[in-house]
């Protein structure tokens, strides 16, 4: 860091060193603040690359690649309140549970709270009538299917403005890519563009930059 990027003079209260001082309370206090909005037990998609294909019949296939952060580990390794070894026991805890998922391929520690993930999973949405990634109670995309009215939706767990700017502050992003190819006669969608494919298919296309981007949604009707 250039000195003069905090101010040309050294004296005066060092302005350079209270700049990083408030950055780093600044960030503290957004860290803590992941316990008080209930974010400190799920998982952030930091970066990721999915592909959706659900026809129109309802039969779908879900391919998750990227790195999820562990808002719970995250928080105590950037407060400083885990000891390696705690760390080390956090993160065979969560491998465990995540890996009682028969979908998880692969699922390794990075580092600072951030996993390697892989994750498929394939079925009919008519049976299952709903599907999520990761799981109901730590929902971060999910197919569902309205049997009385017909309709099936692809759709990602909204984050309002307010978390949305805590975890920014706290140091976690959320950038990556969502495709969903379908034949289906899509009804609404929010996606930044659409492609046309073989046949029938189309491909929506979702590039998330950051917490703050609208979570994508799709609705389609099997009449």
């Amino acid at each position: 860091m250039k000195w003069k990027a905090c101010g040309h003079s050294l004296s005066h209260g060092h302005p350079c060193r209270m700049h990083r001082m408030r950055k780093s309370v600044f960030r503290n206090l957004a860290v803590a603040l992941l316990s008080a909005i209930g974010l400190s037990s799920c998982y952030v998609p930091a970066s990721f690359d999915v592909e959706v294909e659900i026809s129109r019949s309802g039969f779908y296939s879900i391919v998750f690649e990227g790195y999820l952060a562990e808002t719970n580990l995250y928080n105590g390794i950037q407060s400083k309140k885990l000891s390696r070894k705690e760390e080390a026991k956090r993160v065979k805890i969560l491998e465990n549970d995540f890996k009682r998922d028969s979908a998880t391929k692969e699922f390794s520690y990075f580092k600072q709270g951030h996993f390697k993930v892989k994750w498929e999973k394939s079925g009919d949405i008519l049976t299952s009538k709903m599907v999520t990634f990761v799981r109901r109670n730590e929902n971060m995309f999910s197919i569902t299917y309205n049997k009385s009215k017909a309709l099936v939706s692809v759709q990602g767990t909204p984050i309002s403005n307010i978390n949305a700017k805590r975890l920014v502050d706290a140091g976690l992003g959320m950038s990556g890519q969502l495709r969903v190819k379908t034949d289906a006669r899509v009804i609404k969608h929010n996606a930044g563009k659409v492609k046309k494919d073989k046949g029938r298919y189309k491909i929506y296309v979702w590039d998330i930059k950051s917490p703050y981007d609208p979570a994508p949604s799709l609705l389609f009707n099997l009449r």
